[in-house]
């Protein structure tokens, strides 16, 4: 199998993965807002009870905790189901791009420095986003659990790894810059 093979699988699967979580961001969406504007209604009860989704644990109560229908934490898990779905989506298409480009062309092309500060960018951005208010909602949910006979701390770093990816992938970008104009300058002395 030849290395261009690989990257026209890998675009060709980021452009069905980002068609498939398409439906589930709508969804999602659809979820956020029937608890946030609708909660009494019968659109909010066909989806069940409210519970937001953590990337760190899952946690299985017996009972709904009535904390959960605090419009706060609706609110925080809809900004961070939001940030991740964008992520996740911008990503895909920006990698989409990126793999095409280096499936019909090259990787020293000008398209793919701008689609590396757009990844790198997109990253920084809604990445930190994402995990500081999955950190918020995590901490929010530990403090309102009332634990007895137990002290659970949580330090809520984990946006510093979507920040250094970031940085990383602008990194990326600004050394492919100088090297797609070292090929330029080739190009023209040959």
């Amino acid at each position: 199998m030849k290395l261009t093979n690989v990257f026209r699988l890998a675009y060709i699967l980021c452009r069905v993965l980002f068609i498939v979580i398409i439906p589930l961001a709508i969804f999602s969406v659809l979820y956020h807002v029937a608890y946030l504007f609708y909660p009494n209604s019968t659109f909010a009860a066909s989806f069940g009870e409210f519970e937001p989704l953590f990337s760190f644990l899952t946690i299985e109560f017996q009972k709904q905790p009535a904390f959960y229908l605090n419009n706060d934490i609706i609110i925080l898990s809809f900004i961070s189901t939001i940030a991740v779905l964008l992520l996740v989506l911008f990503s895909l298409r920006i990698l989409d791009k990126l793999f095409q480009n280096i499936y019909n062309r090259s990787l020293f092309i000008n398209k793919n420095v701008s689609l590396f500060y757009q990844l790198g960018s997109t990253v920084l951005v809604l990445g930190s986003i994402f995990s500081y208010l999955d950190g918020l909602l995590f901490d929010k949910t530990i403090e309102a659990l009332n634990i007895t006979n137990a002290t659970v701390s949580f330090s809520n770093v984990s946006y510093v790894d979507p920040i250094i990816t970031g940085i990383i992938c602008l990194m990326i970008g600004a050394a492919l810059r100088v090297a797609v104009q070292a090929v330029e300058e080739n190009k023209y002395t040959i």
